[in-house]
């Protein structure tokens, strides 16, 4: 006789049931009566299903810890081990040293880095080039300053400057008004559009137009010492020229200029 049904199949163990009438018949025939057959079936299918719900509930419970352990498995294949981690940090190059302005040109002796005031700042590179790129300018003019009070007492620019007095009496004449006005409007315009400054290059790298090609550490060092001096030697020059009504050439105890208003 083919089973009436079949139980679902719970870790590979298939269970049959036969049908209630051949059950009851079994008991039938062994005296069994007819309410007691069928408690017995009763217990019988009551036992079974709950067989049935214990093996469900341990099939679900294997399945979510078999997901945990996946899980997990696959977290800790993600995460590098902490071995490499320290490794990779080791590897990388370590961080530049803050900017120093007390290692960078100009720092020579016997002064040697020479800021009492404290205008640079450790770190402050940017604030550091604009502080250079102001004494470079002041340094060149400055030079040229202390040159052309010197070299004014012995020639001047004919037709136009040479009736003037020398020293900075020169600047009250007709001429040398005219003359410090265009002077200042030239600077203005070389320095908004000629000499530009670059940020990819060193301060005050303007270029190399007579290709002398030595413009190298020591040359560097050289122009901003010469600048300094230049700057306290023009400023003296001026002072004492407004002080004692002297050029820069009778400031040294030379005689009076003979070119000009003399």
């Amino acid at each position: 006789m083919q089973p009436a049904f079949l139980v679902p199949s719970l870790g590979g163990i298939g269970l049959r049931v036969s049908t209630l009438r051949a059950a009851s018949t079994m008991v039938n025939g062994q005296g069994i009566s007819s309410s007691a057959s069928s408690a017995t079936v009763g217990t019988f299918i009551l036992t079974a299903t709950l067989a049935m719900s214990f093996a469900r509930k341990r099939q679900q419970e294997g399945t979510s810890r078999g997901g945990s352990v996946l899980m997990m498995a696959e977290a800790a294949a993600a995460e590098p081990a902490a071995p490499a981690k320290e490794e990779e940090e080791a590897a990388k190059p370590p961080p530049p040293p803050p900017f120093d302005p007390a290692k960078q040109l100009g720092v020579t002796d016997p002064l040697g880095f020479f800021d009492p005031l404290g205008f640079s700042k450790v770190g402050d590179e940017k604030g550091f080039r604009n502080l250079r790129v102001a004494e470079l300018k002041h340094g060149r003019v400055a030079m040229m300053a202390a040159a052309g009070a010197v070299f004014q007492h012995f020639a001047r620019l004919p037709f136009f400057f040479d009736f003037e007095p020398a020293g900075m009496d020169a600047v009250k004449g007709p001429n040398g008004k005219y003359g410090t006005v265009l002077l200042f409007l030239i600077s203005g315009f070389v320095e908004l559009f000629v000499w530009v400054e670059d940020s990819d290059k060193q301060p005050g790298d303007f270029g190399d137009p007579l290709g002398l090609n030595i413009y190298d550490k020591d040359m560097r060092n050289r122009e901003l010492n010469n600048g300094r001096f230049a700057m306290f030697a023009a400023l003296g020059i001026v002072a004492a020229d407004l002080y004692t009504g002297k050029d820069a050439i009778e400031q040294l105890g030379g005689g009076p200029s003979m070119i000009g208003g003399l």
